[in-house]
């Protein structure tokens, strides 16, 4: 993985952990609701097609087998779309 990847997924991971620990009533949200933290950080430039970008993301480290760098993603797998949730890891709960 190039370190640009690893740099996001890191920003990413603090965000998210912040998010459920800053909102103790919420397990679980859809990854595209936090895009505009993730845009305040600099991890995308700006949000488009409801996040798009982050999508993206999600994809290719799905498609190498490698979300686990992401311990909060919650993918629930359609038959032509998949759904991308960050739920409340078991340690902040």
């Amino acid at each position: 993985m190039k370190t640009d990847i690893n740099q996001k997924i890191n920003i990413i991971n603090n965000i998210v952990n912040e998010y459920f620990t800053n909102n103790t009533s919420i397990n679980k949200i859809p990854a595209k609701d936090l895009m505009f933290l993730f845009v305040q950080a600099g991890v995308f430039t700006k949000d488009y097609k409801n996040g798009l970008p982050l999508r993206k993301l999600l994809r290719q480290l799905d498609t190498v087998s490698q979300l686990n760098l992401l311990p909060n993603i919650v993918a629930e797998r359609k038959p032509i779309n998949t759904y991308w949730f960050f739920q409340r890891s078991k340690t902040l709960a």
